[in-house]
């Protein structure tokens, strides 16, 4: 029987990336780390961190732009292509310059020499931070996911290689290079979404203007989510004991690890979906309906089965010293939650023209739990994870309700859509409380026993909750090349979404 990988334009792909990038993370970390030592990636993280952080601001730019622009022209796409670059050699530079400054810091000279060597990185990294957004236009998820699924395990193999060899931090600096230089050959080789042929830079400045309302916002957005949880860990350094702040910061990271593939998923699949039904509100309420369903499908086992089973998993992979992380990492797993009840917020307002929204909410989830922090001065790890989960508790009511105004739609509208998640999420409950409180199994048994029979039991409900069939939102949209008209001929169209008929109110059988 011959082997037949999903098309090219196949969600699937999506959740692959996002499971596949939550894993090579974490075990990139864990084997490169245990090989070179604490010393060594400690220095190696110092030059990793600020190299990411300048990748952010380059590659985060313009991608949502060039997705939600209506008529994308040639002259959008390589000026944006060229702006970025143009951004990225400027970075480097400062990369460059910065790293005698960090390596003085640390007393650890080999730091300068390590961000020299990534410096270079940056214009390559902005070319392919903005050329993914061409491709996201097209719905290209085989391409985009292959960025993660061929580019890491080599960046992995590399990384190991250079440190079985005594490489020291050097090892991370050759895994990171590895994993750029594939992204860029890729995001080079696959034609630039249309306007590969031909492609040549420039910088149209009327071009820019019509995507900055967009990508500025959106840039600020990036940059304020991707600081937030460093400034809180920083806040928090200044009020609690320095064992307090490590399970604190433990047990953030167990959640946001996992709750991660659900973000990544659901927003890679909406932002051109929504985008391409910007001028269609009664499609693009349908299309929001699928993604906020397979949000809630996504996200939903993920948070409450942290909830269950963070007790035991902590306890037995860390220790008794840990036990208080469980407690923290439930309280943020059941906050999490909640986000995932009214679907795909940051595209939904790229699509409809609103992205400045999407910059003052990361400000509102930055200042939020920082005020918090301040008035209640927590002690434990317990009073930190209530602090840092506060916007999880205040926000989702009035996120939902601006979405179904901008929808034209009613609550009981959206719970229909959701229903699936909420039903096999509450049976999964069911069935782990039952495992853990009724059969008398401790330890290892008992966590694999939980983990089984509440993922079997999730994902029998939800099949049949979905009559039997894939979500919606995981179907493939084929995307149909438009003519331009023959007076724009360099425009390059969106891969349009299918409009699909109004579901009913609830989708159980």
């Amino acid at each position: 029987m011959q082997l037949r990988l999903p098309s090219a334009h196949a969600p699937i792909w999506v959740l692959a990336e996002s499971v596949a990038a939550a894993g090579f993370s974490l075990v990139s970390m864990l084997a490169i780390g245990r090989v070179i030592g604490p010393h060594e990636a400690g220095i190696g993280t110092v030059a990793i961190a600020a190299f990411l952080i300048a990748e952010v601001l380059v590659g985060a730019l313009f991608p949502d732009a060039l997705v939600r622009l209506i008529r994308l022209e040639r002259r959008h796409a390589e000026s944006a292509v060229t702006a970025a670059v143009l951004l990225g050699l400027v970075l480097g530079a400062l990369l460059a310059l910065l790293g005698p400054v960090l390596a003085r810091q640390a007393g650890e000279p080999v730091i300068a020499w390590l961000m020299l060597a990534l410096a270079p990185l940056l214009p390559l990294a902005a070319f392919s931070g903005t050329a993914s957004g061409l491709y996201l236009r097209d719905q290209r998820f085989r391409l985009l996911s292959t960025r993660l699924l061929l580019g890491q395990p080599l960046a992995l193999g590399t990384g190991l290689a250079l440190a079985w060899s005594g490489q020291g931090a050097w090892a991370m600096i050759a895994a990171q290079t590895v994993a750029t230089l594939v992204t860029f050959t890729l995001m080079l080789r696959g034609g630039l979404g249309g306007v590969g042929r031909g492609f040549r830079p420039r910088l149209d400045l009327g071009a820019l203007r019509a995507l900055w309302p967009v990508a500025l916002p959106q840039l600020g957005g990036a940059a304020v989510l991707s600081g937030k949880y460093r400034i809180f860990l920083m806040a928090l350094s200044l009020i609690v004991a320095p064992s307090v702040l490590a399970i604190s910061h433990f047990a953030f990271r167990l959640v946001d690890a996992a709750v991660a593939i659900v973000w990544q998923t659901v927003t890679r699949i909406a932002m051109p979906r929504l985008c391409a039904l910007q001028a269609d509100r009664p499609a693009m309420a349908t299309t929001y309906g699928d993604l906020a369903q397979l949000q809630a499908l996504l996200g939903l086992p993920i948070c409450l089965g942290l909830v269950l089973v963070a007790p035991d998993l902590v306890a037995l992979l860390l220790g008794p010293r840990w036990a208080d992380m469980a407690i923290a990492a439930q309280i943020v797993a059941a906050g999490a939650a909640l986000t995932f009840l009214y679907g795909d917020t940051t595209s939904l307002f790229v699509a409809l023209g609103k992205a400045r929204r999407n910059l003052q909410l990361a400000l509102v989830t930055l200042a939020l739990p920082l005020a918090v922090l301040t008035l209640t001065r927590p002690q434990t790890a317990e009073g930190a994870a209530l602090a840092w989960v506060v916007p999880s508790l205040a926000l989702p009511p009035v996120l939902a309700t601006i979405v179904l105004r901008e929808l034209g739609r009613s609550p009981l509208w959206l719970l229909g859509r959701i229903a699936p998640g909420l039903l096999a999420a509450a049976t999964m409950v069911g069935t782990v409380l039952a495992i853990q409180h009724g059969t008398g199994l401790a330890g290892w048994p008992r966590l694999a026993a939980a983990v089984a029979a509440g993922g079997l039991s999730y994902g029998v409900v939800a099949w049949l909750a979905l009559g039997r069939r894939w979500p919606r939102a995981l179907e493939t949209e084929r995307p149909q090349p438009a003519d331009p008209g023959p007076s724009d001929a360099d425009a390059v169209p969106h891969a349009p979404a299918r409009p699909r008929p109004e579901p009913a109110t609830s989708t159980l059988p």
